[in-house]
């Protein structure tokens, strides 16, 4: 495994036990991180610093629960990681369920995640 993909999967593993101050150690002080989808999301679309990247998460939280997370496949592009998975959340304002595919792409530089990508069905999202 590449030092690159152990770094995603360490990204992943802090995701699914809650730990984003362990996630946020993954990335340095500047970042391109990015939602493609509409600037409706109740949470930020773009982020450029790791304290952006933090609120991204508190807003995240906030909005929605996340029911089920499952990255899927990996696929292994040097420096470039991309990952395909699934997402079922429950939006807190309003109750409403949905499930969508996604993909992250990743970008590993000096062991750190300098950028990330996220695009999943934002027409699934009530």
């Amino acid at each position: 495994m590449s030092n690159a993909m152990t770094v995603v999967k360490d990204a992943y593993a802090a995701f699914g036990q809650g730990d984003v101050h362990a996630l946020l150690a993954l990335i340095p002080a500047d970042i391109d991180w990015r939602v493609v989808g509409p600037a409706s999301l109740p949470y930020p679309t773009t982020c450029r610093t790791r304290g952006e990247v933090q609120r991204y998460f508190a807003d995240l939280f906030s909005a929605e629960e996340i029911t089920k997370f499952e990255p899927r496949e990996f696929i292994d592009a040097g420096e470039h990681i991309v990952v395909i998975g699934f997402v079922a959340a429950t939006i807190k304002a309003t109750g409403k369920s949905f499930e969508s595919e996604w993909v992250h792409i990743f970008t590993i530089k000096d062991g750190l995640v300098t950028r990330w990508l996220e695009f999943f069905d934002t027409a699934a999202r009530p």
